[in-house]
């Protein structure tokens, strides 16, 4: 029974945008990936919240989103829709999620996908967006069993690499439209 745990810490910015992932922990263990990461994004909290809860707009976000769809509006309970594109060496892959929102109390979301209307046998992600000093610390926390095959020995290091990779690309991108917003 392999089990791969890497810890990462590393900071991210570009001469404009100074968000940054503070850490990151990826795991896996039998197909079954947990990973947690804490972000900091220079933006108001506010944008950010909304930024992230705009649900029909996530493309905005990554490349990878091709698309995104609110398919039930009853706050603070929501379905969205969400289709990516990934395409890893010569691996690609479509993929849909149809996922259970809610938002919870103090800037916690959280997200289930639908058993039977998701490429994932499960997934389950918990956001928490709050203020910290004069920017927005995220915490994002998801455990996922995926529905297809990644290969057994490099895909939790594909996992974990996209998963860096994408968030420091969502970051530069959250803060890029909270500028526009204002």
């Amino acid at each position: 029974m392999k089990q791969f745990i890497i810890t990462v810490s590393l900071l991210y910015s570009s001469s404009i945008y100074c968000g940054e992932v503070i850490k990151s922990h990826v795991s896996s263990k039998d197909e079954h990936y947990k990973a947690s990461l804490e972000m900091q994004i220079d933006a108001s909290t506010d944008d950010v919240y909304e930024i992230l809860t705009a649900f029909n707009h996530l493309s905005r976000l990554s490349d990878y989103i091709t698309s995104s769809k609110l398919i039930i509006n009853h706050p603070p309970k929501y379905v969205v829709e969400i289709k990516t594109h990934n395409c890893v060496l010569f691996f690609c892959k479509d993929l849909t999620q149809t996922q259970h929102v809610v938002e919870l109390d103090n800037g916690h979301i959280s997200v289930e996908d639908i058993n039977g209307k998701s490429d994932f046998i499960y997934a389950k992600t918990l956001w928490y967006i709050r203020d910290f000093e004069e920017e927005t610390r995220i915490s994002f926390s998801t455990e996922m069993k995926p529905d297809f095959w990644l290969p057994p020995l490099i895909g939790p290091w594909l996992f974990k690499k996209r998963l860096i990779t994408e968030t420091q690309e969502m970051i530069q991108r959250i803060e890029e439209l909270a500028t526009e917003d204002n």
